[in-house]
This record gives structure tokens, sequence and C-alpha cells, in this order.
């Protein structure tokens, strides 16, 4: 039988690469959560204002974006949330 103390050690090194990777993850997810909202609406806007002939159309895409981006990081951060209490 092992020695309690190193087991112990041996489950802390592997919580920590478990939260190490999960940290990444989480990084990851907000990158892309901001990132393809933004490109997919600053572009639906370039294209508006082209056909309409507005600078409007930019504008309100970068704050649909943000909305939207922001509404999809509080839904992960409340998963995990939720998971932690568990």
């Amino acid at each position: 039988m092992e020695n309690p103390e190193k087991e112990k050690q041996q489950e802390i090194k592997a919580r920590k690469a478990v939260m190490w990777s999960q940290l990444i993850e989480i990084g990851l997810n907000f990158a892309l959560y901001l990132a393809i909202p933004l490109f997919a609406f600053i572009y639906a806007g370039k294209w508006l204002d082209a056909k309409y002939n507005h600078k409007y159309f930019v504008i309100i895409g970068i704050f649909l974006a943000l909305g939207l981006s922001t509404y999809l990081i509080y839904k992960k951060i409340k998963a995990i949330k939720d998971l932690m209490d568990k």
C-alpha cells in the first residue's frame, strides 16, 4: 500500500492538471464567443452599408455582436458555476 501523503500529492497534481486544461478551454471559448459574432455581424454590417449606402449597420452589428457574446459568455459561466456547485 502506498503512502497516504504520496497519494494525496498525486491527487492534487491531477486536479491541477485538470484545472489548467479547463482554464485553457474557457479562455479559448471566450475568444471564440467574441470573435465569431464580431466577424459575422461586422461583415453583415459592411454588406448592408454598401447595399443601402448607410454607415450605421456596422455600428449596429458591433453592438449586436457584443450583446450576443455577453449572453454566450454568461451562459458558459453559469454552466461552470452549476458544475462547481454539485
